[in-house]
Protein backbone atom coordinates (compact mmCIF):
# COMPACT_ATOMS: atom_id res chain seq x y z
CA UNK A 1 0.00 0.00 0.00
CA UNK A 2 1.15 3.43 -1.22
CA UNK A 3 1.53 6.35 1.33
CA UNK A 4 0.73 9.23 -1.16
CA UNK A 5 2.27 11.95 2.20
CA UNK A 6 5.67 10.27 1.92
CA UNK A 7 7.17 9.81 -1.69
CA UNK A 8 10.32 6.58 -1.70
CA UNK A 9 13.37 8.74 -1.70
CA UNK A 10 17.13 8.08 -2.18
CA UNK A 11 19.51 9.69 -0.10
CA UNK A 12 22.84 9.21 -1.68
CA UNK A 13 25.39 10.91 0.51
CA UNK A 14 25.97 13.24 -2.20
CA UNK A 15 27.68 10.86 -4.80
CA UNK A 16 30.17 10.10 -2.01
CA UNK A 17 30.69 5.89 -2.72
CA UNK A 18 32.39 5.63 0.58
CA UNK A 19 29.43 6.97 2.60
CA UNK A 20 26.19 4.79 2.63
CA UNK A 21 23.06 5.32 0.47
CA UNK A 22 19.81 4.30 1.33
CA UNK A 23 15.95 4.01 -0.06
CA UNK A 24 13.80 5.29 2.30
CA UNK A 25 10.09 4.38 2.14
CA UNK A 26 6.95 3.75 3.72
CA UNK A 27 4.47 0.43 3.49
CA UNK A 28 1.83 -0.66 5.23
CA UNK A 29 2.22 -2.71 7.86
CA UNK A 30 -0.89 -5.81 7.83
CA UNK A 31 0.27 -7.23 11.46
CA UNK A 32 0.45 -3.14 12.85
CA UNK A 33 -2.64 -1.57 11.20
CA UNK A 34 -0.26 1.47 9.86
CA UNK A 35 2.40 2.49 7.70
CA UNK A 36 6.36 1.56 9.01
CA UNK A 37 9.29 2.81 7.74
CA UNK A 38 11.78 0.43 5.88
CA UNK A 39 15.34 1.39 3.86
CA UNK A 40 16.93 -0.36 1.18
CA UNK A 41 20.60 -0.68 1.16
CA UNK A 42 21.30 -2.94 -1.27
CA UNK A 43 23.32 -0.65 -3.75
CA UNK A 44 25.85 -0.02 -1.38
CA UNK A 45 27.93 -3.11 -2.67
CA UNK A 46 28.44 -1.25 -6.05
CA UNK A 47 31.94 0.58 -5.58
CA UNK A 48 31.85 2.88 -8.69
CA UNK A 49 29.40 6.09 -8.84
CA UNK A 50 28.13 5.33 -11.91
CA UNK A 51 27.23 1.55 -10.91
CA UNK A 52 26.06 2.80 -7.86
CA UNK A 53 23.60 5.25 -9.44
CA UNK A 54 21.94 3.12 -12.18
CA UNK A 55 21.94 0.34 -9.50
CA UNK A 56 19.75 2.96 -7.20
CA UNK A 57 17.85 4.52 -10.04
CA UNK A 58 16.38 0.78 -10.92
CA UNK A 59 15.68 -0.18 -7.43
CA UNK A 60 13.95 3.13 -6.67
CA UNK A 61 11.67 2.50 -9.83
CA UNK A 62 11.22 -0.65 -8.54
CA UNK A 63 10.07 0.18 -5.49
CA UNK A 64 7.66 2.34 -6.36
CA UNK A 65 5.93 0.21 -8.49
CA UNK A 66 5.35 -2.33 -5.81
CA UNK A 67 3.78 0.03 -3.35
CA UNK A 68 1.67 1.70 -6.01
CA UNK A 69 0.81 -2.22 -7.21
CA UNK A 70 -0.30 -2.14 -3.67
CA UNK A 71 1.94 -4.40 -1.91
CA UNK A 72 2.06 -4.65 2.10
CA UNK A 73 4.36 -5.92 5.07
CA UNK A 74 4.01 -8.30 7.60
CA UNK A 75 4.25 -11.35 8.17
CA UNK A 76 0.60 -12.18 6.64
CA UNK A 77 1.03 -9.71 3.76
CA UNK A 78 2.21 -12.16 0.56
CA UNK A 79 -0.56 -14.42 1.82
CA UNK A 80 -3.02 -11.44 1.26
CA UNK A 81 -1.76 -10.42 -1.94
CA UNK A 82 -1.24 -13.49 -3.57
CA UNK A 83 -3.46 -16.21 -2.07
CA UNK A 84 -0.34 -18.05 -1.20
CA UNK A 85 1.50 -19.98 2.00
CA UNK A 86 4.89 -18.35 1.94
CA UNK A 87 6.34 -20.38 4.35
CA UNK A 88 6.10 -23.29 1.36
CA UNK A 89 5.86 -21.51 -1.43
CA UNK A 90 8.74 -23.41 -4.02
CA UNK A 91 11.04 -21.25 -5.99
CA UNK A 92 9.32 -22.07 -9.09
CA UNK A 93 6.01 -21.31 -7.47
CA UNK A 94 8.02 -17.91 -6.49
CA UNK A 95 9.06 -17.74 -9.83
CA UNK A 96 5.42 -18.45 -11.47
CA UNK A 97 3.76 -15.82 -8.97
CA UNK A 98 6.50 -12.88 -10.04
CA UNK A 99 6.29 -13.46 -14.00
CA UNK A 100 2.01 -13.26 -13.46
CA UNK A 101 2.33 -10.07 -12.11
CA UNK A 102 1.27 -7.48 -14.44
CA UNK A 103 4.05 -5.27 -14.77
CA UNK A 104 6.36 -8.06 -15.89
CA UNK A 105 4.58 -8.91 -19.64
CA UNK A 106 8.09 -7.73 -21.40
CA UNK A 107 10.27 -10.48 -21.22
CA UNK A 108 7.98 -13.12 -19.70
CA UNK A 109 9.67 -15.63 -22.02
CA UNK A 110 12.99 -15.29 -19.77
CA UNK A 111 10.38 -16.36 -16.69
CA UNK A 112 9.48 -19.21 -18.95
CA UNK A 113 12.18 -20.60 -19.78
CA UNK A 114 13.83 -20.63 -16.17
CA UNK A 115 10.77 -22.47 -15.20
CA UNK A 116 11.70 -25.34 -17.64
CA UNK A 117 14.94 -25.89 -16.19
CA UNK A 118 13.97 -26.09 -13.00
CA UNK A 119 10.71 -28.17 -14.20
CA UNK A 120 10.29 -31.87 -14.60
CA UNK A 121 13.11 -33.71 -15.77
CA UNK A 122 15.52 -31.14 -14.63
CA UNK A 123 17.09 -29.42 -12.02
CA UNK A 124 14.32 -29.94 -9.51
CA UNK A 125 16.31 -29.69 -6.43
CA UNK A 126 16.31 -25.68 -6.47
CA UNK A 127 12.32 -25.66 -8.08
CA UNK A 128 11.09 -27.85 -5.08
CA UNK A 129 12.99 -26.09 -2.71
CA UNK A 130 10.87 -23.62 -0.49
CA UNK A 131 12.27 -19.83 -1.11
CA UNK A 132 13.12 -19.52 2.49
CA UNK A 133 15.82 -21.91 2.15
CA UNK A 134 17.56 -21.38 -0.58
CA UNK A 135 20.97 -20.22 0.10
CA UNK A 136 24.21 -19.02 -2.41
CA UNK A 137 25.39 -22.68 -2.65
CA UNK A 138 22.13 -23.89 -3.86
CA UNK A 139 21.93 -21.66 -6.59
CA UNK A 140 25.56 -22.06 -7.59
CA UNK A 141 24.42 -26.17 -7.97
CA UNK A 142 21.95 -24.77 -10.42
CA UNK A 143 24.43 -22.67 -12.32
CA UNK A 144 27.13 -25.09 -12.62
CA UNK A 145 24.64 -28.03 -13.78
CA UNK A 146 23.51 -25.07 -16.08
CA UNK A 147 27.33 -24.72 -17.54
CA UNK A 148 27.41 -28.37 -18.71
CA UNK A 149 23.96 -28.78 -19.72
CA UNK A 150 23.79 -29.15 -23.31
CA UNK A 151 21.39 -27.45 -26.38
CA UNK A 152 20.00 -29.55 -28.64
CA UNK A 153 22.29 -29.13 -31.10
CA UNK A 154 24.85 -30.81 -28.51
CA UNK A 155 26.48 -27.36 -27.93
CA UNK A 156 26.29 -26.05 -24.28
CA UNK A 157 24.61 -22.71 -23.29
CA UNK A 158 27.07 -19.96 -23.91
CA UNK A 159 28.00 -17.09 -21.13
CA UNK A 160 25.28 -14.83 -22.71
CA UNK A 161 22.09 -17.49 -21.77
CA UNK A 162 24.16 -18.44 -18.63
CA UNK A 163 23.80 -14.92 -17.57
CA UNK A 164 20.37 -14.61 -18.44
CA UNK A 165 19.29 -17.55 -16.45
CA UNK A 166 21.80 -15.92 -13.14
CA UNK A 167 19.96 -12.42 -14.03
CA UNK A 168 16.33 -13.71 -14.06
CA UNK A 169 16.47 -16.02 -11.21
CA UNK A 170 18.26 -12.91 -9.01
CA UNK A 171 15.40 -10.59 -10.42
CA UNK A 172 12.74 -12.86 -8.82
CA UNK A 173 14.56 -13.24 -5.19
CA UNK A 174 15.03 -9.29 -5.50
CA UNK A 175 11.63 -8.94 -5.54
CA UNK A 176 11.19 -11.52 -2.64
CA UNK A 177 13.44 -9.18 -0.68
CA UNK A 178 11.28 -5.80 -1.35
CA UNK A 179 8.28 -8.29 -0.24
CA UNK A 180 9.72 -9.43 2.92
CA UNK A 181 9.75 -13.17 1.52
CA UNK A 182 13.21 -13.70 2.30
CA UNK A 183 15.41 -11.72 3.65
CA UNK A 184 18.65 -12.26 1.56
CA UNK A 185 19.24 -12.67 -2.16
CA UNK A 186 21.28 -15.88 -2.52
CA UNK A 187 21.96 -14.76 -6.27
CA UNK A 188 24.27 -11.99 -5.32
CA UNK A 189 27.35 -14.03 -5.21
CA UNK A 190 27.16 -15.58 -8.21
CA UNK A 191 29.24 -14.02 -10.15
CA UNK A 192 28.16 -13.09 -13.91
CA UNK A 193 30.14 -14.51 -16.67
CA UNK A 194 32.26 -12.54 -19.11
CA UNK A 195 30.95 -12.53 -22.66
CA UNK A 196 32.98 -11.74 -25.49
CA UNK A 197 31.97 -9.48 -28.11
CA UNK A 198 29.02 -10.90 -30.34
CA UNK A 199 29.71 -10.96 -34.25
CA UNK A 200 25.52 -10.99 -34.75
CA UNK A 201 23.67 -7.86 -35.14
CA UNK A 202 26.04 -6.05 -37.94
CA UNK A 203 24.69 -3.15 -39.61
CA UNK A 204 24.19 -2.91 -43.44
CA UNK A 205 26.03 -0.91 -45.87
CA UNK A 206 24.67 0.95 -48.29
CA UNK A 207 24.00 -1.37 -51.29
CA UNK A 208 22.75 -3.80 -48.34
CA UNK A 209 20.12 -1.87 -47.74
CA UNK A 210 19.08 -0.85 -51.00
CA UNK A 211 18.90 -4.75 -52.16
CA UNK A 212 17.25 -5.43 -49.16
CA UNK A 213 13.96 -2.63 -49.91
CA UNK A 214 14.33 -3.64 -53.70
CA UNK A 215 13.36 -7.21 -52.58
CA UNK A 216 10.93 -6.32 -50.54
CA UNK A 217 8.96 -3.65 -53.10
CA UNK A 218 9.40 -6.25 -55.98
CA UNK A 219 7.36 -8.36 -53.36
CA UNK A 220 5.00 -5.23 -52.14
CA UNK A 221 5.81 -6.42 -48.25
CA UNK A 222 5.30 -2.82 -47.05
CA UNK A 223 4.29 -4.23 -43.83
CA UNK A 224 8.30 -5.22 -43.36
CA UNK A 225 9.60 -1.95 -44.99
CA UNK A 226 7.31 -0.37 -42.47
CA UNK A 227 8.93 -2.49 -39.60
CA UNK A 228 12.10 -1.97 -40.53
CA UNK A 229 11.95 1.56 -40.77
CA UNK A 230 10.65 1.71 -37.54
CA UNK A 231 13.83 -0.20 -36.28
CA UNK A 232 16.03 2.23 -38.39
CA UNK A 233 14.80 5.43 -38.20
CA UNK A 234 13.68 5.50 -34.59
CA UNK A 235 16.03 2.43 -32.81
CA UNK A 236 13.18 0.81 -31.43
CA UNK A 237 13.80 -2.77 -30.22
CA UNK A 238 12.11 -5.67 -32.69
CA UNK A 239 10.45 -7.67 -30.74
CA UNK A 240 8.39 -6.88 -27.41
CA UNK A 241 9.08 -2.75 -28.07
CA UNK A 242 7.93 -2.67 -31.83
CA UNK A 243 6.03 -6.14 -32.34
CA UNK A 244 3.49 -4.87 -29.74
CA UNK A 245 3.09 -1.35 -30.78
CA UNK A 246 -0.21 0.39 -30.96
CA UNK A 247 -1.72 3.20 -32.71
CA UNK A 248 -1.91 5.27 -29.65
CA UNK A 249 1.57 5.01 -29.09
CA UNK A 250 2.30 7.27 -32.65
CA UNK A 251 2.17 10.97 -31.19
CA UNK A 252 2.60 13.79 -33.02
CA UNK A 253 6.49 14.36 -33.25
CA UNK A 254 7.52 10.95 -31.21
CA UNK A 255 6.93 7.62 -30.73
CA UNK A 256 6.19 6.36 -27.22
CA UNK A 257 7.73 3.04 -25.95
CA UNK A 258 5.88 2.18 -22.35
CA UNK A 259 7.69 1.10 -19.70
CA UNK A 260 6.37 -2.05 -19.68
CA UNK A 261 7.98 -2.86 -23.02
CA UNK A 262 10.93 -0.99 -22.84
CA UNK A 263 14.22 -2.44 -22.15
CA UNK A 264 15.15 -0.35 -18.99
CA UNK A 265 11.52 -0.21 -17.50
CA UNK A 266 11.44 3.21 -18.20
CA UNK A 267 8.36 5.06 -20.23
CA UNK A 268 10.39 6.80 -23.22
CA UNK A 269 9.36 9.34 -26.18
CA UNK A 270 11.23 8.59 -29.34
CA UNK A 271 11.55 11.53 -32.20
CA UNK A 272 10.43 10.80 -35.47
CA UNK A 273 12.74 11.58 -38.10
CA UNK A 274 10.63 12.67 -41.04
CA UNK A 275 11.03 10.17 -43.55
CA UNK A 276 9.31 7.96 -41.08
CA UNK A 277 6.83 10.32 -40.86
CA UNK A 278 5.70 10.51 -44.22
CA UNK A 279 5.69 6.70 -44.47
CA UNK A 280 2.83 7.23 -41.36
CA UNK A 281 0.94 9.45 -42.76
CA UNK A 282 0.92 7.37 -45.88
CA UNK A 283 -0.19 4.53 -44.33
CA UNK A 284 -2.61 6.68 -42.29
CA UNK A 285 -1.53 4.86 -39.21
CA UNK A 286 -3.44 7.25 -36.68
CA UNK A 287 -6.47 6.62 -38.17
CA UNK A 288 -7.10 3.30 -36.56
CA UNK A 289 -8.52 2.92 -33.45
CA UNK A 290 -6.19 3.64 -30.32
CA UNK A 291 -5.61 0.41 -29.47
CA UNK A 292 -4.86 -1.46 -32.49
CA UNK A 293 -1.59 -2.91 -33.00
CA UNK A 294 0.22 -1.35 -35.86
CA UNK A 295 1.44 -4.77 -36.96
CA UNK A 296 -0.52 -7.75 -37.66
CA UNK A 297 -1.06 -10.91 -40.18
CA UNK A 298 -3.85 -8.58 -42.21
CA UNK A 299 -1.07 -5.74 -43.27
CA UNK A 300 -2.59 -3.00 -41.41
CA UNK A 301 -3.52 -2.14 -37.69
CA UNK A 302 -6.23 -4.58 -36.01
CA UNK A 303 -6.90 -5.61 -32.67
CA UNK A 304 -4.41 -8.76 -32.88
CA UNK A 305 -0.89 -8.33 -33.33
CA UNK A 306 1.97 -10.86 -34.85
CA UNK A 307 3.99 -13.33 -33.04
CA UNK A 308 7.62 -13.30 -31.75
CA UNK A 309 9.15 -15.00 -35.02
CA UNK A 310 6.78 -13.42 -37.41
CA UNK A 311 9.15 -10.97 -38.89
CA UNK A 312 12.61 -12.58 -38.22
CA UNK A 313 11.63 -15.71 -40.49
CA UNK A 314 9.90 -13.39 -43.20
CA UNK A 315 13.30 -11.35 -42.83
CA UNK A 316 15.50 -13.99 -43.15
CA UNK A 317 13.77 -15.36 -46.89
CA UNK A 318 14.18 -11.80 -47.93
CA UNK A 319 18.43 -11.77 -46.82
CA UNK A 320 18.30 -14.92 -48.58
CA UNK A 321 16.87 -13.13 -52.15
CA UNK A 322 18.51 -10.24 -51.89
CA UNK A 323 21.96 -12.25 -51.65
CA UNK A 324 22.72 -11.82 -48.17
CA UNK A 325 22.84 -15.34 -46.49
CA UNK A 326 25.69 -14.22 -43.51
CA UNK A 327 23.70 -14.91 -40.08
CA UNK A 328 25.75 -12.20 -38.58
CA UNK A 329 22.85 -9.78 -40.30
CA UNK A 330 19.54 -9.88 -38.66
CA UNK A 331 16.17 -7.49 -37.83
CA UNK A 332 18.17 -5.84 -35.06
CA UNK A 333 21.04 -5.09 -36.95
CA UNK A 334 18.86 -2.37 -38.47
CA UNK A 335 19.06 -0.42 -35.18
CA UNK A 336 23.03 -0.43 -35.14
CA UNK A 337 22.40 0.52 -38.88
CA UNK A 338 20.71 3.55 -38.13
CA UNK A 339 22.85 4.62 -35.04
CA UNK A 340 25.98 4.66 -37.27
CA UNK A 341 24.29 6.32 -40.29
CA UNK A 342 23.23 9.48 -37.74
CA UNK A 343 26.54 9.55 -36.02
CA UNK A 344 27.97 9.92 -39.30
CA UNK A 345 25.88 12.45 -40.43
CA UNK A 346 25.65 14.56 -37.38
CA UNK A 347 28.92 14.04 -35.58
CA UNK A 348 26.78 14.37 -32.70
CA UNK A 349 27.32 11.95 -29.74
CA UNK A 350 24.56 13.52 -27.40
CA UNK A 351 22.29 13.10 -29.86
CA UNK A 352 22.94 9.46 -30.77
CA UNK A 353 22.81 8.90 -26.94
CA UNK A 354 19.10 10.45 -26.41
CA UNK A 355 17.76 8.49 -29.60
CA UNK A 356 19.62 5.10 -28.32
CA UNK A 357 18.00 6.17 -24.49
CA UNK A 358 20.81 5.29 -23.21
CA UNK A 359 21.75 6.50 -19.99
CA UNK A 360 25.06 8.73 -20.63
CA UNK A 361 27.17 9.44 -22.91
CA UNK A 362 29.97 6.46 -21.95
CA UNK A 363 27.77 4.05 -22.94
CA UNK A 364 27.30 5.38 -26.74
CA UNK A 365 30.59 6.02 -27.50
CA UNK A 366 31.50 2.45 -26.29
CA UNK A 367 28.61 1.34 -28.95
CA UNK A 368 29.82 3.13 -31.29
CA UNK A 369 33.05 1.98 -31.00
CA UNK A 370 32.30 -1.62 -31.17
CA UNK A 371 30.31 -0.81 -34.79
CA UNK A 372 34.03 1.08 -36.14
CA UNK A 373 31.85 4.13 -36.22
CA UNK A 374 33.74 6.20 -33.67
CA UNK A 375 37.21 6.48 -33.97
CA UNK A 376 39.99 9.28 -34.59
CA UNK A 377 40.63 8.68 -38.66
CA UNK A 378 43.45 10.68 -39.80
CA UNK A 379 43.29 12.78 -36.58
CA UNK A 380 46.06 10.06 -35.21
CA UNK A 381 48.56 11.04 -38.40
CA UNK A 382 49.74 13.86 -35.83
CA UNK A 383 52.01 11.60 -34.15
CA UNK A 384 55.93 12.59 -34.60
CA UNK A 385 57.54 9.69 -36.60
CA UNK A 386 59.19 7.49 -34.14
Amino acid sequence: MFDSDYIPRLFDADGDVSKRWYIDFRIWDTDKGEFVRKQYTGMNKHKTLSARRQAAKKKLAEIKQLLKDGYTAGKSHLDHVSGLDWQKVTVSEAIAYIRDQKRLRRGIEEYNRLLRRLGKGEYTTLGTMPVRLVRPLHVAGFMAYLNQRTKRNGELIGPKSYNHYRNTLSTVFNRLVVLEAVPKNPCLGIERLQVAPSPMHLPYSNEQRAAVRAELERRGDYQMLLYISFIYYCFIRSGGELRLLRVRDLHAKTVLVPAARAKNDQAEHIAIPSKLEEMIQQYRLREYPPDYYVFTHDGHPGPKPVGPNYFPLRHRRILRLAGIVDEAHTIYGYKHTGAVNLYLATNDIELVRRHCRHAHAGITATYLRGLGALHDGEAVDAIPDF
